[in-house]
C-alpha cells in the first residue's frame, strides 16, 4: 500500500507568489522521484491553471466545491478531509496547522514572525490570526521548516522549547528560459527593477518617492523604474495603485506591470540595470536570488535576513525608512556597469537542495 502524503495546497490557488513558487518548485522535484507514494493536494479553492503541470499521475486533488474562508477550512474542514483520505503525513505550507493536534506526523513551513517583528505591515485580521494561532501551530508541529536562519532565531526567541524542531530550509532558484519575441510589454531602454505585492511590508511607495526625488535632482538621467507585482491591501494597495497609474507619475519614468507572467518577469531580471528590494521585513527574499542569478547587483533593505543572501562586496544595504538614502542609491546605481563579484554560487541555491531537506523529513 502506497504512503499517502497530505499537502496544504492553498498557496497554489493564487498564481505565482513567493509561497506558491517555493511549494511548486519543491513539488516538481519530489513528486516525480516518488512514484511509489500518493500526494494529496488539499485546498479551499481551485488550483490556479499555472500549476497544472504539478498534477502528476500520483497526485490527487481534494478541493472544496465552494470557497470557504481559510481559518474555517484549516481548522474544521481540513482535518475531516485528512481522515477521510487516510492521510499518513501532513505538510502545512503556509505557517498554520489546525488548532487541534493532528493524530499524524505534521510538519509546517515558517517564513517569518511578522506579527512580532513587523506587526504594522500586516492587515489586522491577518495579524490577530497569527498572533493567536502561531503559538498553537508551533506547539503542534513535529518539525518546523524555517525559510532562513533569521526566521529560526526569531522562533527560538519566541518559543525556546521549539529549538530542536527547527530546521533551516533555504529556497532555491532556477534560471528561466525566456522568449523575448513573445513579450507583450516593451521595457524601457535602461531601468531599475523591483517586484512585490503593493502592500505596506514591501515599502514600494517609499521607493517610488525616492526615485522621484532622484529624478528631480538629476533631471537629465535617462533611467526608469519598473515595478512588477499585484495590487495588495492598505495604503500601498489602494493609494499606491492609483499613484502608479497616474500619467504624471508615468511621465517621470515609473512603469507598473501588474501580474506579469514568468516570461515577462524573467526577461525583466535579465534586462534591468540593478535590482531594488526595499522591504521592511521578509522571511527570506527570493527575488534577490533571481536577480543575483542573472548577474545583477542588488540594493536592499538593511535587515538581517538579507545579509544571509547578499554580498558585501557588490550589493548595497539601505536603512528601510530613509528615503534620501534610497534616492542616493539610485544615483549610485545609475552609473552601474559592473557585474556581480564574486560570481553567484548557483550550486548552493538549488531547489534540489531544498527538496532534499524536506523529503528527508516527509519520508522518515
Amino acid at each position: 500500500m502506497k504512503t499517502k502524503i497530505g499537502i496544504d495546497a492553498r498557496p497554489l490557488a493564487y498564481g505565482i507568489t513567493g509561497n506558491s513558487r517555493y511549494l511548486a518548485e519543491v513539488l516538481k522535484v519530489i513528486i516525480p522521484k516518488h512514484k511509489d507514494k500518493e500526494f494529496y493536494f488539499f485546498s479551499n479553492k481551485p488550483i490556479h491553471v499555472v500549476f497544472n503541470d504539478l498534477i502528476y499521475p500520483n497526485v490527487h486533488l481534494v478541493v472544496e466545491p465552494k470557497s470557504i474562508p481559510g481559518p474555517l477550512y484549516l481548522n474544521f474542514i481540513l482535518p475531516k478531509r485528512l481522515k477521510q483520505n487516510k492521510i499518513e503525513v501532513f505538510w502545512g505550507t503556509i505557517q498554520m496547522l489546525p488548532i487541534f493536534k493532528l493524530p499524524i506526523p505534521s510538519y509546517v513551513n515558517y517564513h517569518d514572525l511578522n506579527f512580532i517583528s513587523a506587526p504594522e505591515t500586516m492587515a489586522k485580521w491577518n495579524y490577530w490570526q497569527h498572533k493567536f494561532l502561531s503559538p498553537i501551530t508551533l506547539k503542534n508541529a513535529d518539525i518546523i521548516f524555517c525559510l532562513s536562519k533569521n526566521t529560526k532565531e526569531e522562533i527560538i526567541q519566541f518559543r525556546p522549547n521549539c529549538k530542536d524542531k527547527c530546521i533551516v530550509v533555504y529556497p532555491g532558484v532556477t534560471k528561466i528560459k525566456t522568449n523575448r519575441s513573445n513579450l507583450k510589454i516593451k521595457f524601457p531602454k535602461d531601468f531599475f527593477l523591483t517586484v512585490g505585492t503593493l502592500e505596506p511590508r514591501k515599502n514600494i511607495n517609499r521607493l517610488v518617492d525616492a526615485f522621484i526625488q532622484f529624478k528631480t535632482k538629476y533631471p537629465k538621467d535617462k533611467n526608469s523604474l519598473l515595478i512588477m507585482g499585484r495590487k495588495g491591501w492598505g495604503e500601498e494597495g489602494d493609494l499606491l495603485y492609483q499613484k502608479l497609474n497616474d500619467p504624471e507619475i508615468k511621465a517621470k519614468g515609473i512603469q507598473f506591470i501588474e501580474k506579469p507572467d514568468e516570461n515577462t518577469l524573467a526577461s525583466a531580471f535579465q534586462s534591468c540595470k540593478a535590482f531594488f528590494f526595499p522591504s521592511l521585513h521578509e522571511g527570506f527574499g527570493l527575488p534577490l536570488l533571481e536577480a543575483m542569478l542573472e548577474g545583477k547587483r542588488c540594493v536592499a533593505s538593511d535587515i538581517p535576513v538579507f545579509k544571509e543572501i547578499l554580498s558585501d562586496q557588490c550589493d548595497l544595504y539601505i536603512p528601510t525608512k530613509d528615503t534620501n538614502a534610497w534616492a542616493n542609491a539610485f544615483h549610485i546605481m545609475s552609473g552601474n556597469t559592473k557585474e556581480r563579484m564574486p560570481i553567484f554560487p548557483t550550486k548552493k541555491w538549488t531547489w534540489q537542495e531544498t527538496a532534499k531537506k524536506i523529503e528527508e523529513v516527509l519520508f522518515l
